[in-house]
């Protein structure tokens, strides 16, 4: 083992109702070719055989614990970085029914090793439409063209997403500090707390597809409204960082617009749409989202 491979890393997994994805999806951890590594795999009152099925996992770096402290994936991460070993240095996190590629902790933690000032890493992602092995790559994240990527990354992540958990790689004292993953969230939980992490320091950025996601039936990724609720929250929490960037809040704002527009919600939609059209009132799009909202939401 060389001295930089003697770094500890924790893995957090949290798991719910994942019988069928969940082995292969720690096992992916478990080969990886970094070899000082712990797999915390955090069950959060799973029905069906979850926790039956990681118990049948036969290997003394995975620890399995329930979170009975709490619900929800954000509440279940929180626990397993709590747990994390008092040597590791480093957290990174895995879904239940995603897979790593054997080499993406070597990747990742070795160049982060060489890098003092950066506060974490992560990887570019393959996205199928299911966890079929015959499933072609539906997508890829991020986008390539998106700039910057590494370093101080706030210019580019405050416009959007690109990044997903389990790309992350994250030093510890800084999630310690900032308190984890926000629990209130019931999506883009991964946006959120890369936008607390991204203001500690930099952030690297390997690009190899080291990470496949495979959605399932029941993926938070795959409910717009939940999606909408939390851009709200986000929108709110972060506005003062969002501030410093007007055309980003507008285009925000205008955006939450148009998806409450979608849901008919046209009341709550108006405050977003006279916030982007009072913030770029030279976008036509913006003013004519903002007087077809108004129309709408007129009581009769």
């Amino acid at each position: 083992m060389s001295s930089l491979n003697k770094t500890k890393v924790s893995v957090v997994v949290p798991c719910y109702n994942r019988e069928d994805t969940v082995k292969e999806a720690i096992q992916s951890v478990l080969d990886q070719d970094w070899d000082s590594l712990e797999v915390i795999a955090v069950d959060d009152t799973s029905t069906d055989k979850t926790l039956d099925v990681l118990k049948s996992i036969a290997d003394p770096r995975l620890r399995i614990v329930s979170n009975t402290e709490g619900s929800g994936v954000s509440s279940a991460r929180n626990l397993g970085i709590r747990l994390a070993a008092a040597d590791a240095e480093w957290i990174a996190f895995q879904d239940s029914d995603d897979v790593w590629k054997p080499e993406k902790l070597t990747a990742q933690m070795s160049s982060l090793l060489q890098k003092p000032d950066h506060v974490a890493s992560f990887c570019g992602m393959e996205v199928k439409a299911d966890s079929h092995p015959d499933t072609p790559v539906d997508k890829r994240y991020p986008d390539l063209s998106i700039s910057p990527l590494s370093g101080d990354i706030l210019p580019s992540l405050v416009k959007g997403s690109y990044l997903s958990t389990q790309m992350l790689v994250i030093r510890k004292d800084v999630l310690e500090k900032l308190g984890g993953f926000d629990e209130d969230l019931k999506a883009l939980v991964d946006w959120e707390l890369m936008l607390r992490v991204a203001q500690e320091g930099y952030v690297d950025f390997i690009a190899d597809d080291l990470v496949i996601q495979r959605m399932s039936e029941n993926s938070i990724t795959r409910s717009s409204r939940k999606r909408v609720d939390a851009q709200q929250h986000i929108l709110t929490k972060h506005k003062e960082l969002l501030s410093r960037y007007p055309d980003v809040l507008a285009h925000h704002n205008h955006r939450i617009a148009g998806a409450l527009r979608a849901f008919q919600d046209y009341k709550l939609a108006l405050p977003f749409a006279r916030e982007a059209a009072c913030r770029k009132p030279t976008n036509l799009k913006y003013l004519a989202s903002f007087f077809y909202l108004l129309s709408r939401s007129v009581v009769k």
